[in-house]
Formats: structure tokens, sequence, C-alpha cells
């Protein structure tokens, strides 16, 4: 049951890590994301060993609260380690400058948040008809088709403005470049196992391999 538990404590940070470092300005180096995950790790691990003690004492709705926000900076931190790597990548693959990255990224990502919250949005909307337990009308269905689509033409007008401006600071064949190499970073993660040690140190590896 414990352990069930923060497995549920943990997939609970998959999907709320993400909005946490949207808000994140700054741009974190490979070194300081990997030193700064290590120490919340750490305090994951005391945070854990303290609920393990609570739950003896029935005082685990503090200590549960504390595993929670433990287990969110260590989503955040390994998000940002992967967004490290996904941009060493592009970067790669499209053969960019040090003056076109140093231009181009802050874009992209900003391209990436917006599209991950018009995503977000419509989502959250389809899975709370989908959990909710009492009847669901087929108006309400309808709405929520509704938003969805109109995230779909959202996200496509935000993608048009953005590609317009990457036109600017770029060729358009390193714009190809890069949805050539986005396609393969998502590709090679979808083969990669969650939870397997080695598997994200791999990923980069593996994906130079790739230069077909």
């Amino acid at each position: 049951m414990r352990n069930f538990l923060f497995s549920i404590i943990l997939l609970w940070s998959l999907t709320a890590f993400s909005q946490v470092a949207i808000a994140q300005e700054k741009v974190l180096t490979l070194s300081e994301a990997e030193a700064l995950l290590e120490k919340a790790q750490q305090k994951y691990s005391k945070a854990k060993d303290a609920y393990r003690k609570s739950l003896k004492t029935g005082e685990e709705t503090t200590t549960l609260k504390a595993l929670r926000s433990a287990s969110l900076e260590v989503g955040r931190y390994r998000l940002e380690i992967f967004k490290v790597h996904k941009r060493d990548f592009l970067r790669e693959r499209a053969e960019l400058s040090d003056e076109e990255a140093a231009e181009f990224f802050p874009y992209y990502e900003e391209l990436q948040n917006k599209l991950f919250r018009i995503h977000d949005d419509a989502q959250r909307e389809i899975k709370r008809l989908l959990r909710s337990k009492e009847p669901v009308s087929d108006a309400e269905y309808q709405a929520a088709v509704a938003k969805k689509i109109e995230a779909v033409q959202e996200e496509a007008q935000v993608q048009k403005e953005y590609y317009e401006r990457f036109l600017k600071i770029l060729p358009a064949r390193k714009i190809v470049l890069i949805f050539d190499a986005e396609a393969r970073f998502s590709q090679e993660m979808m083969r990669t196992k969650p939870g397997k040690q080695g598997n994200r140190q791999n990923l980069l590896q593996s994906l130079k391999n790739d230069k077909k």
C-alpha cells in the first residue's frame, strides 16, 4: 500500500512539475540542473522517511504535503535536464551557431510553454468529464469537443506566428532540420521506458548515432 502511495505521488508530480518549470525564467545549464536535482533527491528521501515514520503516529497529513512538494521539486529538475538534452540535440542536428542558438531557443521555449498551456486547458476538461462520478450530459461532451477543436486551432495559430518569427532568425533549411530533430527526439522518447536506470543518459547518444 505504501509503495502504491509513493507511485501515485510520483505520477502526480509528472503532470504537475511542467507547470512549475514553465514559471521558471532562468534557463539552467546541465551542471546546474544536475546539482539541483541531487539536492532535491536528498530532500525527497528525507521527506519519504519522515512520512513513513508519521504513519505510526497519525501525523501523515503534514508529512504527505512535504513529500508531495519534494516530489514536485525532483520532477522539476528532471524536466530541466531533459530540456537541456533536447536543446543540445536540436542545436547539433540543425547545425546552429552560438549566435543562432542564443537568439532562437528563448522563442522556442516560449512556443513550447504556450502550446503546453493550450493543450493542458483542453485536456483538463476532458479528464474532469471522464472522472466525474455524476452523469455527464451530451451537451457537456459537446462542449469538451468544441473546446478541443478551439485548442487545435489556437495551437495552429500560435505555431504559425512563431514559425514566421523563426524565419527571421534562421535559414529555412535549419528550421526544417529542427522539425526533423523534434520528430526523432520524440520517437526515441517513446521507445525509452521510464524508470530504467541509464535510459535517459543514453538518449542523446542513441539519437546522435541516428544520422540517417
